[in-house]
């Protein structure tokens, strides 16, 4: 398992709710084994989730109601940050069981970027939204430039 946190006065605390989750699920006085690494930049990647986040709201609320074999079909953030990462060109192309070629998206894991790529993919991430994202939403002009700027606001 693995847990981010960040460091206050006497120890350690989870970085969100759901880091906090993960910690509940261990048994009180079990011992475990910590190992730590410390992050350059989380700010910064917080804010490409906040990013995200926002372009999924905007999206979101294009779409149409559909059904698939009698259920709803929902936007959903997890596939939804996924296709946005694919957008930003941080992906593998992978064969599927049934021949054709797909992407996946790759990790954002602290591991596999560092600050330089992440920034690389956070300004892709800003591109891609304005050029796929705010062009299918019902935006007047005037709105999307509002939402333009509100996102260059990320970058101050």
């Amino acid at each position: 398992m693995e847990v981010l946190c960040r460091r206050v006065p006497g120890g350690f605390a989870p970085e969100s709710e759901a880091e906090a989750d993960k910690l509940k699920k261990l048994k009180q006085g079990a011992s475990v084994r910590v190992t730590i690494t410390q992050e350059t930049n989380a700010k910064f990647r917080r804010k490409w989730f906040v990013l995200a986040r926002f372009a999924f709201d905007l999206w979101s609320d294009t779409m149409p109601e559909r059904e698939y074999r009698g259920q709803a079909v929902r936007p959903n953030m997890e596939r939804f940050r996924k296709d946005l990462t694919i957008l930003a060109g941080h992906f593998t192309p992978v064969w599927a069981v049934n021949g054709e070629m797909r992407v996946e998206a790759n990790s954002l894991s602290w591991s596999r970027m560092n600050d330089e790529t992440f920034e690389q993919f956070y300004s892709a991430t800003i591109n891609a939204i304005l050029q796929k994202i705010l062009t299918h939403s019902k935006l007047t002009d005037a709105d999307m430039r509002a939402h333009v700027e509100r996102v260059l606001e990320f970058d101050r």
